[in-house]
């Protein structure tokens, strides 16, 4: 009695064959449908302080496959962020120097054609603000008696402190070493920040003391700083 065909062996390699080359065929073939995406469109930037957010909308194509990362890039410098949404921030640009920007899209099959460029845009520094213009809260018992505790080193209470408020500083622009900010006219300005980094809040006040024995001022303008072991003094001057 003859073995039938489905139980030979040369049959059921051959059958797994045709199967695995069914499949291969197949999978090529989904693979052969997905092209890499258009680009993107409408890409606008926005300029900050040595920085600029860029903002763009999905291409009208995805290819078939699904978008993975997003790259702008910038005309000039090469500059540039990657996003897996439709927006990113490019760090480490030049104030004063115009700039524009350009996206790509990749998806499994590659990366698209560069859009088109975006606007120009010039990063500057941000605005020098006055003293009186931050935000304020009123002095709190701790920063009182940091400010006492100062003052008393040096025979230089009562303190009192004008308004009774405290400036709100931020720790980032207020941090140790030389920072710039743009005037009204458009002009720089330079100042020294005194905050650690590590601060977790930093504060202004403007104080009355005793006179200082040799220069006769009895106001000053004192920045605090919070930092781990509570709230001290980092710098004293005769303005903000």
């Amino acid at each position: 009695m003859s073995t039938p065909l489905y139980k030979r062996p040369a049959v059921i390699v051959l059958a797994v064959v045709v199967i695995i080359a069914f499949l291969i065929v197949g999978v090529l073939a989904a693979r052969s449908t997905v092209s890499v995406p258009s680009a993107p469109r409408s890409v606008h930037a926005v300029a900050g302080n040595a920085r600029a957010t860029i903002s763009w909308t999905a291409p009208s194509s995805d290819g078939g496959a699904a978008i993975t990362k997003y790259r702008a890039s910038s005309t000039l410098g090469a500059k540039s962020c990657t996003s897996a949404t439709t927006s990113c921030v490019v760090l480490g640009l030049t104030n004063g120097v115009a700039y524009s920007f350009r996206v790509t899209a990749t998806n499994s099959a590659g990366t698209s054609v560069s859009s088109v460029t975006s606007n120009s845009v010039t990063p500057r520094y941000g605005a020098c603000v006055a003293f009186w213009s931050l935000p304020s809260r009123p002095v709190s018992a701790d920063v009182l008696a940091a400010i006492t505790h100062y003052y008393r080193a040096s025979h230089l209470t009562p303190v009192s402190v004008v308004k009774n408020r405290e400036m709100i500083l931020s720790v980032a622009d207020q941090s140790v070493g030389v920072h710039h900010c743009s005037n009204a006219d458009g002009s720089v300005a330079s100042y020294v920040g005194m905050v650690p980094a590590n601060s977790a809040e930093a504060v202004m006040l403007e104080v009355t003391h005793l006179p200082y024995p040799v220069t006769g001022g009895s106001v000053s303008f004192i920045t605090l700083a919070k930092t781990a072991s509570g709230w001290r003094v980092v710098n004293e001057g005769t303005g903000p």
